[in-house]
């Protein structure tokens, strides 16, 4: 209704302007059905009041486990469990979508209840764990059979959830990429149900599936935190690479993956230079392990930016500005062994990262990327607050730092504006 709502306030204004006829408003309007399958204020709310009634009986049972009998349990359990599936699907079937999904959402909750108050009951603590992920594929399969995005958004919760909890088991060796099937299964029903929640959730644990790769990799081979964190970057890199690539062959959600880890990667960027004042005590841990991920890691950028570079997603100086700044990371390990804590490092550094993000910010303009400009523009930003906080103190080295750093924007104004002017000429001249 909203939209209707905006669509008849700006028919009426271009009619008055004379851009459409009269005639032409009432058969416009009638194109514009309701909207159906949006999110709206009435089906969250719904959903959300499903979700608080599973919790309450989740609590009620949890509360009374030892003094309602075994059988009584189960019988409770698998009514109510049963009675909110055979509700949602007749919510479906008389056309009331909200009440359905609600319903079907609290069927889910009940599942996941029975599933884990049965693992109670028979003492099976080491199953906990494998009670969440079959939880998770249920719901999993009960989203692609009702269609159902609220249902699919807490499957794709409770499957990262259960990565969390198999990373914080102490029994459990290694990083959990069992979570990449679960991962794949629930980007392809988010695809398919067209859910952007549930792909968001996706590509937020796999930036945290990730991270505790790298964190167990620097456990078993002790490496200084620069190492780690050049080590980090490139890895992010090479992910969100990946999924740009991806997302230029059409592929539905990979946008969302490749924005998550574009804004990981220029995180982990920036951090890098954060251990170069303290690198000295960590120089014997830069080892062969360094090696082991960082050259993979840039042969695969290197790869995928030629790839993109074939594909005409990337122009020359883009492909060229993307390798030179991933080089500069991997070898920053190796040239601050050799520059011994210099402030000439820690200036290079931060002049490679100014560079960075104009040339992200050029990159989105050419390329009209809002996510690459928004990104280009916080990291400017957050490297000159950092700058400022770790070098000036006095109100004139202030008004000295603001000056420059006001000279410099309006000098990337300048040339955003020239690239724009040659742009509109080249339209021109086309035509």
């Amino acid at each position: 209704m909203g939209y209707r709502h905006r669509l008849t306030r700006d028919l009426d204004r271009w009619i008055a302007a004379g851009l459409i006829e009269t005639d032409n408003r009432d058969a416009i309007l009638d194109t514009v059905g309701p909207r159906i399958g949006g999110a709206t204020a009435l089906g969250a709310l719904t959903v959300l009041g499903a979700v608080l009634l599973g919790l309450s009986a989740l609590s009620f049972v949890g509360a009374n486990w030892e003094a309602i009998p075994r059988l009584a349990r189960f019988g409770v359990l698998l009514a109510a469990l049963w009675a909110s599936l055979l509700g949602s699907g007749l919510a479906f079937q008389r056309q009331a979508p909200r009440l359905g999904h609600a319903l079907a959402v609290l069927g889910l909750a009940l599942f996941g209840a029975a599933i884990l108050l049965t693992a109670q009951t028979f003492n099976m603590t080491a199953f906990r764990n494998t009670a969440v992920l079959i939880w998770a594929v249920a719901g999993g399969g009960l989203a692609w059979q009702l269609g159902s995005r609220p249902v699919l958004i807490l499957a794709t919760g409770l499957g990262a959830l259960w990565a969390g909890l198999e990373a914080a088991n102490p029994f459990v060796d290694g990083a959990i990429w069992l979570y990449l099937p679960v991962a794949t299964a629930s980007a392809v029903l988010a695809t398919r149900l067209r859910s952007t929640a549930s792909m968001h959730l996706v590509a937020l644990a796999l930036v945290l599936l990730i991270a505790h790769a790298l964190y167990l990799w620097q456990a078993a081979h002790p490496t200084g935190h620069l190492a780690l964190q050049s080590a980090a970057t490139l890895v992010f890199g090479t992910v969100a690479l990946a999924a740009a690539s991806l997302r230029d062959r059409k592929l539905a959600g990979a946008g969302v993956i490749a924005g998550w880890m574009t804004v990981v990667t220029l995180l982990a960027a920036f951090l890098v230079q954060i251990p170069l004042g303290g690198h000295a005590a960590d120089r014997e841990l830069v080892t062969g392990a360094y090696a082991m991920i960082a050259a993979p890691a840039m042969i695969a950028i290197a790869l995928l930016i030629l790839w993109r570079r074939l594909t005409g997603a990337l122009r020359n100086w883009d492909a060229a500005s993307l390798v030179a700044v991933g080089l500069a990371i991997a070898a920053l390990p190796l040239i601050a062994e050799a520059a011994d804590g210099s402030i000439l490092l820690r200036m290079g550094v931060g002049a490679l990262l100014y560079a960075a993000f104009t040339a992200l910010i050029l990159i989105g303009e050419r390329h009209n990327s809002l996510m690459a400009r928004v990104c280009g523009v916080s990291g400017f930003v957050l490297q000159t607050l950092y700058i400022y906080a770790q070098t000036f103190e006095g109100l004139l080295d202030t008004a000295l730092f603001f000056f420059v750093g006001g000279l410099i924007l309006f000098a990337a104004s300048f040339a955003l504006w020239r690239l724009r002017r040659g742009k509109a000429d080249a339209t021109g001249g086309d035509a």
